[in-house]
């Protein structure tokens, strides 16, 4: 048996632009605030060394581009999984126990699945509590190394950072 810890990375795609009716909401892009949000949380995971092994994302554009803004020069794996599109707790759990076995994942998701999948992990929320994602915010676990049943709370959370809280350094 193993004790080794593997990180989860969970990242909610960042702000969107809403103007446009006409669009579907898979369509829907990242609005100006919302590409700084992606640039700044990225570059927040350069300068604390927190690089991705692999990173899976929704197909989403608003996803796509968090991405893009997130990891551009990263060199981390990325794989777009159609299935984390507004995936659901169980969807999100059975992704997880997929998932290629590296040390670092990320997921590029959506609410309220995101919400739900760091309320089921977290170790030191309690039952009742949930945690509010808002946009291009970011949750970074250590959970066990066997994720082909994940329980709840057996998620250590190391951080949760919102882009209003990242103070980047020169």
């Amino acid at each position: 048996m193993s004790n080794r810890l593997r990180e989860l990375i969970l990242l909610r795609h960042a702000k969107s632009d809403w103007k446009d009716e006409n669009l579907e909401d898979i369509d829907r892009p990242l609005c100006n605030k919302g590409k700084k949000s992606a640039a700044k949380v990225g570059k927040w995971l350069q300068q604390q060394n927190i690089i991705p092994d692999l990173i899976l994302t929704s197909p989403a554009t608003r996803a796509q581009q968090t991405l893009k803004r997130i990891c551009s020069e990263c060199g981390s794996e990325t794989q777009t999984l159609d299935t984390l599109y507004l995936a659901d707790l169980n969807t999100l759990i059975n992704i997880l126990a997929d998932a290629p076995d590296v040390d670092r994942l990320m997921i590029i998701g959506h609410n309220p699945g995101l919400e739900r999948l760091f309320n089921f992990l977290n170790s030191a929320a309690e039952e009742s509590e949930t945690h509010l994602f808002p946009t291009a915010s970011l949750a970074h676990f250590i959970l066990p190394d066997n994720w082909q049943s994940l329980s709840r709370g057996d998620g250590k959370l190391l951080q949760f950072i919102r882009p209003k809280d990242i103070q980047l350094t020169e």
